[in-house]
């Protein structure tokens, strides 16, 4: 015979397992819900990401781009200086290695580049070692005294040296310039004279020959004022 009692005890059991399934299984959904919840705040408080730290790669590519266009421009410079330096060793018939003397010599001191080959062409004929009969030097035929008027520390060493006689030269030259307000033709004069002959050269015609030359006033010489005086140094011959 069978026990009556079993099924409402084993009916009784069932009953409390399915209790305390429904009690963990609401127990897990709420703590899901929170886990869920605390996780959705956490992501709220934070920052959005950058395209550069969401995508590593880009800033990466951003900073290549970026190198190459200064690397292009820096090529550009040079490749715009080769053309000039040619152009005026080609006009004036030099070595390109003296024209580029010239041409960086001038830059660097803020002179045109066709004035400062026509005064170097007049004044010494591309002469590094031209040495006049009253002590003139170099390409730019600078007198140490002169020199020495502008910068105490130059020497007969320095105005023998081609890159630093062309420097100290379109020094003076530039100085001169703005002593006289941009007038390049008293400036051209005042150079000719030397400073002792500075002030002269406001009141007479002295030396107006050689400024004809450098300038290259109606013998079709290479160069003209209006170009010289202008500022944009380094532009082509």
């Amino acid at each position: 015979m069978h026990d009556e009692t079993w099924i409402p005890r084993r009916a009784g059991l069932l009953r409390r397992w399915l209790e305390r399934g429904v009690t963990f299984l609401v127990g897990g959904l709420l703590v899901g819900a929170g886990l869920g919840a605390s996780r959705f705040l956490e992501a709220d408080r934070v920052a959005p990401a950058t395209p550069e730290a969401a995508n590593p790669e880009i800033g990466r590519l951003t900073e290549e781009l970026a190198a190459a266009r200064g690397q292009l421009a820096v090529h550009e410079l040079k490749l715009d200086r080769l053309a000039a330096v040619w152009q005026y060793s080609a006009a004036y018939r030099v070595p390109a290695n003296v024209a580029g003397l010239i041409y960086d010599a001038a830059i660097a001191e803020d002179i045109h580049p066709s004035l400062g080959f026509q005064l170097v062409k007049v004044e010494s004929g591309f002469r590094a070692n031209a040495r006049s009969s009253f002590g003139a030097l170099g390409y730019t035929q600078v007198r140490l005294k002169t020199a020495r008027a502008y910068d105490s520390t130059v020497s007969e060493r320095d105005l023998l040296n081609p890159d630093a006689n062309l420097r100290i030269g379109f020094r003076i030259l530039r100085k001169l310039l703005r002593q006289f307000d941009g007038d390049l033709e008293l400036a051209l004069r005042a150079y000719n004279l030397g400073p002792t002959g500075a002030v002269m050269s406001l009141l007479d015609s002295s030396g107006s020959s050689y400024v004809d030359k450098i300038l290259g006033k109606g013998k079709g010489e290479r160069g003209n004022g209006r170009t010289m005086m202008e500022s944009s140094a380094g532009s082509q011959p």
